[in-house]
C-alpha cells in the first residue's frame, strides 16, 4: 500500500510505519463495522487530497493564510501537515492518546516531523478541556469528531472560548436526520431516538451495534441551532451556516466521493438521486426536511 494518493497529496510524506499502525488500529477496528477492508479504509483516512478539499471549503468562510488555527481531533495530523505546508497556516491540534486508539496521536508524532513540522504542535488533550488560553486562535476546525466526544456542548464552549473575536468555528459533523450513516457506511432512516441506530445496524445489516451506542445521534440541524443559542448565553456568536448550500452544490454537479469506501457502498444510490434531481428539487426537499449531509456548522465569534 502506498503512503499517499495521487496529485497534490504526493508531496505529503506519510511514513510506512504510520500506515501500518493505522491499518492495525483504526483500519482493523472499522473493517467489521463499515465492511470496508482495513487497507482501503486507511488509504481513505490518510488521503491528503481530502485535506486540500477541506481547506477549499473552509476558505469560503475564513481565509487561512497566516491564520492561527486549532484542529480539535487532529488524528494522524494529515490536515495540519497539508495546511501548514501549503496554506500558510500557523496550525495546532489536540488528539487524545487513549489506550487502544492512541495510534492517531502517536502517528502524528511521526507524520509531522516527516514533513518538517514540529510534532509538539499536536497536544495530547480532549476537546472538552483545551490546553490553550482564551482568544488564542483565528480559526477552530474539526471534522467527524463531535459525535464521538463525551460532552459535545462542552466541546463547543471550549472551541468558542479559545477563538479570538472575529474568529471562525467550522465543524464538519454527521447529520443523524440524514439518509446516510458514515461510520457503518449504510443508508439509514432519520434518527429521532438514540436507540434506533443500534437496532437498525444490527437488525437490517447484521452489524455489531456496540459502536453505534457510543455515538451522539442527537446531532442534527435542530440540535445545532439550540447549541448556538446556548453559546450565545456565554459568548456572542454569529450563526453563518449549516452547510445546506454546499449540499445543494454537490447534488447539482457530478458527485465526487471523498472515500472509495463510500463510492463502493452507496455510489449507485447517489447516482440515481442525481439523475432524478432535475432542477435540484430533491436537494431542496432534503434540505427542507433538515436531512442534508454532512452538517458544516460555521460560526463567527463577535
Amino acid at each position: 500500500m502506498s503512503g499517499a494518493p495521487t496529485s497534490q497529496a504526493q508531496s505529503l510524506a506519510i511514513p510506512p510505519e504510520v500506515v501500518d499502525n493505522a491499518i492495525q488500529s483504526i483500519g482493523a477496528f472499522f473493517e467489521p463495522i463499515a465492511k470496508v477492508d482495513a487497507q482501503t479504509s486507511v488509504r481513505d483516512f490518510l488521503d491528503a487530497a481530502k485535506s486540500f478539499k477541506r481547506a477549499h471549503i473552509l476558505q469560503r468562510y475564513a481565509p487561512m493564510e497566516s491564520k492561527k488555527l486549532l484542529e480539535i481531533g487532529s488524528g494522524f495530523g494529515t490536515n495540519l501537515a497539508v495546511w501548514i505546508k501549503y496554506f500558510g497556516v500557523d496550525g495546532y491540534g489536540v488528539e487524545p492518546a487513549e489506550v487502544g486508539f492512541d495510534q492517531g496521536f502517536l502517528g502524528s508524532q511521526k507524520l509531522l516531523p516527516a514533513n518538517g513540522i514540529d510534532p509538539q504542535r499536536i497536544r495530547n488533550a480532549y476537546g472538552e478541556s483545551l490546553p490553550f488560553s482564551d482568544e488564542s486562535f483565528d480559526i477552530v476546525y474539526s471534522a467527524n469528531v463531535l459525535e464521538h466526544t463525551g460532552d459535545p456542548p462542552q466541546v463547543l464552549r471550549e472551541a468558542v472560548r479559545v477563538l479570538r473575536k472575529g474568529g471562525v468555528l467550522h465543524m464538519e459533523v454527521p447529520n443523524f436526520l440524514s439518509y446516510y450513516e458514515g461510520h457503518y457506511n449504510v443508508l439509514q432512516p432519520p434518527l429521532f431516538w438514540k436507540w434506533v441506530l443500534p437496532v437498525w445496524v444490527k437488525g437490517v445489516f447484521g452489524r455489531d451495534p456496540t459502536f453505534a451506542r457510543t455515538l451522539h445521534t442527537e446531532i442534527n440541524p435542530r440540535w445545532c441551532r439550540r447549541a448556538v443559542r446556548q453559546l450565545n448565553t456565554t459568548w456572542p456568536v454569529q450563526f453563518i451556516s449549516l452547510g445546506q448550500e454546499l449540499f445543494l452544490e454537490r447534488l447539482r454537479e457530478p458527485f465526487q466521493f471523498e472515500t472509495q469506501g463510500v463510492a463502493g457502498k452507496i455510489g449507485g444510490v447517489l447516482w440515481l438521486v442525481q439523475k432524478l434531481n432535475v432542477g435540484n428539487w430533491m436537494g431542496r426537499l432534503i434540505v427542507a426536511a433538515q436531512g442534508h449531509y454532512p452538517i458544516y456548522l460555521t460560526l463567527r465569534k463577535l
